[in-house]
């Protein structure tokens, strides 16, 4: 069996990963997964406000469900590098399928407790959080190396074009069914991929080990951080990620409030989610060939000036329909910046490091999830949800222009075709620069 399928000339957009049976398996297993996860956060919402009549108590959820991504996520990344990402990655969507499930049983009863919501909410956190660092990680073990950027890309853009669907399903669902049924389509989205997952054929030699006493597991994650500080280009790329999770991605939890301000309401509400998700579909189209042309460096400060210019404009929008399109602005910009960074991180990291740093990048810009909704809720209590989303892009802002005054070599990185090696300023890399001058001749 061959491990290269398909005849259709895909360089040219980008999506050559898509040639791959075990892409293809991943894409449509990913696909189902993120669909059924974003499905499962809006019946989390509805039921608990239908439960309790209290947003404080669907805040405490949403924030048990994210827990788990700010405290575990590193570790997630050492047991990645340990056990496998594809055997992580199935593991934790399956459990957190099996947690929607749980939740859906416990809709069943007459007075649920709102403990025990919150105890399946962070399982369900902690299933996805488990299988974070492999779901980016396992791409360089699916491909050949030219192909790694092209499905880098594209799994960025699943997650797009998952948020459009299971937002506008779960809305469906809930509509005409009830949150229980909704709970149980997420769960069967999740729990069968996840037995899909299991059957991918990796590329031969692509998966390293960390080997080592299975009751080690600081002194990896540790051994990650020192190796960022050690390299301090691949280091800012990395620490770069605190940015978008502590202020920059914390405009989704404000838009609520910002759907009252624009006179939009409810009804307006899933429009101004769903044109994030229509941004990013629409940048991560032609993402990989333009990342291809310009280089991921400066996609990753051009990602970050997207989205930041949008979310200050957002702020100043004279009405809800200018509001839509500059969402879409920041939903590409965010998914320029999030693909051209993993694209990096995995091509600069060593394969022993690469779950680790790419959980560590999914710590930063996941994890802090919480600390950017709090600042983002206390600027909005001061002053309105629109201006706490404009301040918040200036801060994002700020931070792109300090890393790149720190570090302007990233700006030059630009993962070539194999997928392996990196041109540009390669210094602070921890990648040698290429021989100076003519190649040796080769040996007779």
């Amino acid at each position: 069996m061959r491990f290269r399928t398909g005849g259709i000339a895909m360089d040219r957009f980008g999506w050559s990963a898509l040639r791959y049976r075990p892409f293809q398996v991943f894409f449509v297993s990913m696909f189902a997964s993120n669909a059924g996860g974003f499905i499962n956060v809006a019946a989390l919402g509805w039921y608990v406000l239908g439960l309790t009549d209290s947003p404080a108590a669907v805040g405490l959820v949403y924030a048990a469900h994210g827990l788990p991504q700010l405290l575990l996520t590193m570790h997630a990344g050492v047991f990645t590098d340990r056990l496998g990402a594809r055997l992580m990655l199935a593991a934790g969507i399956g459990v957190a399928g099996l947690s929607m499930f749980a939740i859906a049983l416990v809709t069943l009863m007459p007075d649920a407790p709102l403990g025990l919501i919150l105890l399946a909410a962070a399982l369900c956190g902690a299933g996805y959080t488990i299988g974070g660092p492999g779901s980016m990680s396992i791409v360089s073990e699916l491909v050949p190396p030219d192909a790694m950027s092209s499905s880098v890309a594209l799994n960025w853009l699943l997650m797009s074009v998952a948020r459009i669907v299971g937002g506008l399903l779960g809305g469906l669902i809930l509509a005409l069914g009830s949150p229980g049924l909704a709970f149980v389509v997420a769960g069967v989205l999740n729990t069968a991929p996840a037995l899909a997952l299991l059957t991918l054929r990796l590329r031969p030699g692509s998966a390293t080990r960390l080997v080592g006493p299975a009751s080690a597991l600081l002194r990896p994650i540790l051994e990650a951080f020192g190796y960022a500080r050690r390299f301090p280009t691949l280091g800012v790329i990395v620490l770069l990620a605190a940015a978008p999770g502590a202020v920059g991605l914390s405009y989704i939890f404000l838009l609520p409030v910002a759907a009252t301000e624009l006179g939009i309401g409810a009804d307006g509400l899933g429009g101004l989610i769903a044109a994030s998700g229509v941004g990013g579909l629409i940048s991560g189209l032609g993402l990989e060939s333009l990342q291809r042309r310009f280089g991921h460096g400066r996609a990753v400060f051009a990602g970050l000036g997207i989205a930041s210019t949008a979310m200050m404009a957002f702020g100043l929008a004279p009405n809800a329909l200018t509001a839509v399109v500059l969402l879409g602005c920041v939903g590409g910009g965010f998914a320029m910046y999030a693909a051209a960074t993993s694209t990096l991180v995995q091509a600069l990291a060593p394969a022993r490091l690469r779950g680790r740093m790419i959980g560590l990048f999914a710590t930063l810009y996941w994890g802090l999830l919480p600390l950017g909704s709090i600042v983002g809720g206390q600027i909005a209590q001061l002053s309105s949800g629109r201006t706490a989303v404009m301040v918040t892009g200036a801060l994002l802002a700020l931070f792109a222009v300090v890393a790149f005054i720190a570090r302007p070599q990233v700006s030059t990185l630009k993962v070539r075709r194999d997928g392996l090696s990196v041109t540009g300023d390669l210094r602070g890399t921890g990648v040698e620069e290429p021989p100076a001058g003519p190649a040796a001749p080769a040996a007779a």
